[in-house]
């Protein structure tokens, strides 16, 4: 029997978001989810040569966050992690669940048919003092820290794209998207998209007109259906993962209860809707065995700091609750995303 090669080419936009303050830390952190707007798959070495396979994830994904505000009548909900709270579940905790849910799909790469091949991207970091930034001199304190920021998301994407991808899975970059305005001012694309111009490897390419666009996530700020409406809930997609990573990587999640009604009281609302995302990275675990997962490289998360004037990297998986009473007590409240 002929074996059959499969690979890839994606032209994807990135979603671009971050955080600061975890867990009572100055502990920093950057997400980028890849959403591709068309994916084709080719298969040769059969005995037949196929057409190619084109696939939409960007609509499709779409279509099922629509689906879902439609189904629990919260058109107007944003998603935010942060503002996840409360003792008693409601038809918005049931819609976040469904949203990361309709996440940790995206990022499935293989044995589905309804595979969205999203990747997702997460670095944390700490920030430094002023004094202690080498690389910049010269600038004041919000700048260093700014600048500092930027060469930490330009070093995630190109680790992304670099880990992620490959020579059978070949990606194009549209555009990288933004939640707002983060500090005293706007990212620099030339710092992050333009440096890295020249450093990428032959699987990976910008468009000849890739921009670094700043939007507000939420959706409510533009007319419904319009390009911005639907980046903006896709915006509000990397929000909820990202929150659901740092619950589940500094806090610990032990509560997987599936059955919940309206008004059932529970413990802790953010656990049970980062569940499915702590499930997709204890499977890391199986070691060897990851790589027939279909989320094996479907993403990165890693911790940077510095140490004797060179970058160390961590990777980061799930922590560990030792028994239920200690995660009774855990406040998921300090998350500031």
């Amino acid at each position: 029997m002929l074996g059959v090669n499969e690979s890839k080419e994606s032209k994807v936009i990135i979603y671009h978001d971050e955080t600061d303050y975890i867990c009572g830390k100055k502990l920093r952190g950057h997400v980028l989810l890849f959403i591709p707007v068309r994916v084709k798959v080719r298969r040769t070495g059969g005995l037949f040569s196929d057409p190619p396979l084109i696939y939409e994830p960007f609509n499709n994904i779409f279509e099922e966050i629509k689906e879902v505000r439609k189904r629990y009548n919260i058109n107007n909900h944003r998603f935010h992690f942060t503002d996840i709270s409360g003792r008693k579940w409601s038809y918005y905790n049931e819609a976040e669940r469904k949203f990361i849910q309709i996440g940790v799909e995206a990022l499935r790469q293989q044995k589905s048919p309804n595979c969205r091949f999203c990747k997702l991207g997460i670095i944390f970091y700490m920030n430094p003092k002023p004094n202690n930034i080498i690389f910049y001199s010269g600038e004041g304190k919000k700048e260093k820290r700014m600048r500092f920021g930027e060469t930490l998301l330009r070093m995630l994407l190109k680790g992304t794209v670099h880990n992620l991808y490959g020579e059978d899975h070949k990606v194009e970059i549209l555009n990288i998207i933004t939640d707002g305005q983060p500090n005293h001012r706007k990212l620099d694309q030339s710092r992050i998209i333009s440096r890295l111009d020249g450093q990428v490897r032959n699987y990976v390419r910008f468009s000849s007109d890739t921009e670094l666009i700043h939007i507000f996530s939420d959706h409510k700020n533009y007319e419904k259906d319009t390009d911005n409406y639907k980046n903006s809930n896709m915006l509000q997609l990397t929000d909820m993962l990202l929150g659901s990573v740092i619950c589940s990587c500094f806090k610990g999640v032990g509560i997987s209860k599936q059955f919940l009604k309206k008004g059932d009281s529970v413990i802790n609302k953010k656990e049970i809707i980062a569940y499915p995302v702590q499930e997709m990275l204890n499977k890391q675990n199986r070691k060897s065995g990851f790589k027939n997962s279909s989320h094996y490289k479907a993403f990165t998360i890693s911790e940077v700091f510095i140490q004797n004037n060179e970058w160390k990297f961590k990777n980061l998986k799930p922590k560990k609750v030792k028994n239920f009473m200690e995660l009774n007590q855990l406040d998921l409240s300090m998350i500031n995303i």
